[in-house]
């Protein structure tokens, strides 16, 4: 009996599997794929594999180093360090009214100018009131931080917020002009200088506060004339020359969302940050406050690792895929989304469980508490990291409003949590309810980006509950079993 075999129809491989390429085929051409996209001038893969060169570099250097500084600095003086931040933080942003963030967006190069004219011009402004209201109120502002060991170290906040707002002008220039490497080279620069001067201080100052502060405006300060000498110089003609008040008045008014959504957003952000500070500070005092800065510093070099360079990168293109094809920022959000997520997983689920015993083999006995913060924080960071794709979708959209009513929430729910702990004066339930408040309203954020995009959230939810719930579940369980194989506290 002879077989036959139905012949398939016309075009259709008989054996479809024998068409199939091998596995080390398919990986060697997707290898080839992702290094030619790497070689595009300007395309996506390459500014990110940029300005990641340069933050992973920073973040090696702190992690490195972060041991030595923990054995030379005390948390007193990380605390006093943390509302000198606080008080800087607060008043750059206010002052720059954030337009440098819309410095993307204008096509006409003169528009450009004009807004770069507005942001110095109120940097100046800001510089000179705030030097005159801590010349007036030094003490009372003291007192009222409690920060009474800071003394006249404060006259440098005025000093730090100026360099911080030029610094922020030329890094949104190079963004415009899509110049990643400089940044990433200037972020290298800057960050090795300011370390080595932080620790040289703090070594010959017995980890006094100044060293902090010094290194920390020595950083800045690199910055600024390395990105003034990097290109900008060669504009300063131009700048001084296109100075015309009309065309600033014009693109206030233009660009007068900035001032009037993305500042209070971004300030309620920063006061988001700050709200341990405050609270901590004048209910627990300032050492608790160098505990949470320690921690919270620790868990931002993650952060800045993979954010601060997917940032800048993300915001142009989404910019620029939205206006040449908008069907196509949906699955680039989405795919981010997906990646970051993935990737914060398990690193941030063994902080999350084993931050104690981290912090206490590593920085020593006295920082254990911080490790215990890291716990209480961990997946909110995860959560922080994966918003990196969903973040800049609300500037991109024009969501400026829904994006500063979610912030507003999230500020409320942190501080309920944290007025809870002072309260009852329980430290640790205030800043475990302050994790995992920030945690949830994060994700909700998150999850109304993805919907804002039209893309089926309940899905994407329910797995991402369930990751982590079992990542955590695994690694509680490995805990327990060393707990009780080697009798560990």
């Amino acid at each position: 009996m002879q077989w036959h075999q139905a012949p398939e129809p016309r075009g259709v491989p008989l054996f479809r599997f024998a068409q199939s390429k091998p596995v080390y085929q398919r990986l060697r051409q997707t290898l080839q794929s992702n290094v030619h996209t790497l070689r595009q001038k300007g395309s996506f893969a390459q500014n990110f594999a940029i300005t990641f060169s340069g933050t992973a570099f920073v973040a090696v250097l702190g992690l490195l180093v972060t041991p030595l500084m923990s054995r030379i600095f005390s948390p007193e003086s990380y605390g006093l360090f943390a509302v000198f931040n606080t008080i800087v933080n607060n008043v750059s942003l206010v002052s720059t009214l954030v337009y440098p963030s819309a410095f993307i967006l204008p096509r006409l190069r003169k528009r450009f100018l004009a807004l770069v004219h507005l942001t110095v011009g109120l940097s100046v402004v800001a510089f000179l009131l705030l030097l005159l209201v801590i010349a007036l109120f030094k003490n009372p502002l003291l007192h009222l931080l409690n920060a009474e060991q800071l003394g006249n170290w404060i006259y440098l906040v005025p000093v730090t917020v100026f360099l911080f707002n030029i610094d922020v002008v030329m890094g949104a220039w190079y963004l415009r002009t899509k110049d990643f490497k400089k940044r990433a080279g200037v972020e290298v620069g800057a960050s090795v200088s300011g370390r080595a001067l932080t620790l040289g201080w703090g070594w010959l100052t017995h980890g006094a506060v100044g060293g902090l502060i010094v290194g920390d405006i020595f950083s800045k300060t690199t910055a600024f004339f390395s990105l003034l000498f990097n290109g900008i110089h060669h504009h300063l003609g131009e700048i001084f020359s296109n100075i015309s008040w009309r065309r600033i008045k014009a693109v206030a008014y233009e660009y007068r969302e900035y001032p009037i959504y993305v500042m209070p957003t971004g300030y309620l952000n920063t006061l988001a940050s700050q709200l341990p500070v405050l609270f901590l500070t004048s209910s627990f005092g300032t050492a608790v406050v160098g505990l949470y800065a320690f921690s919270s510093g620790l868990l931002e070099l993650p952060i800045g690792l993979i954010g601060n360079a997917v940032a800048p990168v993300f915001l142009q293109k989404a910019t620029e895929t939205h206006a040449q094809d908008p069907a196509r920022l949906k699955q680039l959000a989405l795919d981010l989304y997906n990646k970051l997520f993935y990737l914060g997983l398990v690193p941030f689920g063994v902080i999350t469980v084993y931050g104690d015993w981290i912090f206490r083999f590593v920085f020593g006995a006295r920082w254990e508490q911080a490790g215990l913060f890291t716990s209480y924080l961990g997946y909110f960071y995860m959560f922080k990291l994966a918003s990196y794709a969903t973040g800049p979708i609300y500037a991109v959209l024009h969501k400026q409003r829904t994006l500063l009513l979610g912030t507003l929430l999230l500020v409320l729910a942190r501080a309920a949590s944290l007025l809870i702990g002072a309260r009852t004066h329980d430290l640790n339930l205030g800043m475990l309810l302050f994790g995992v408040s920030s945690l949830v309203v994060t994700f909700l954020i998150d999850m109304h980006v993805l919907r804002l995009l039209h893309v089926s959230v309940l899905r994407i939810a329910l797995r991402s509950i369930v990751l982590v719930a079992v990542t955590v579940a695994l690694l509680q369980g490995l805990r327990l079993g060393l707990e009780h194989l080697f009798h560990l506290p």
